[in-house]
């Protein structure tokens, strides 16, 4: 299964939007599935007002490139907002952008392409 499919079976199932996403690229994290449970935790629902899926793929990328992640984040932000419409939570659900699977799906497939590069 593919990371981007791999997201959206775990986001269906009990791990909310940051867990999946972070727990599907946990390898190109450099961290274990265990631990990319435990560190998107926080993130999911908006709770640090970025769409959690978006925070999750943001912590990929600062473990994958580390001093130069700031400009793959922007990047990948760029890229979001373009497809969804928005970065924030609460205006992706207030104004029905985008279901947080698909956000899930969106983050996944941007980050993805990212990492094949």
């Amino acid at each position: 299964m593919d990371k981007v499919s791999n997201a959206v079976e775990l986001m269906k199932g009990a791990h909310s939007c940051s867990q999946s996403v972070l727990c599907a690229f946990c390898e190109d994290a450099g961290i274990t599935f265990e631990d990319a449970e435990k560190i998107a935790a926080p993130y999911s629902g908006g709770r640090k007002i970025k769409c959690g899926a978006v925070c999750a793929a943001e912590i990929v990328l600062q473990n994958k490139f580390g001093a130069a992640a700031e400009e793959k984040i922007s990047e990948f932000e760029q890229k979001f907002e373009k497809k969804v419409g928005a970065l924030n939570c609460k205006d992706i659900r207030r104004n029905n952008l985008r279901p947080c699977i698909g956000c899930v799906e969106d983050s996944a497939t941007i980050l993805s392409t990212m990492l094949a590069i």
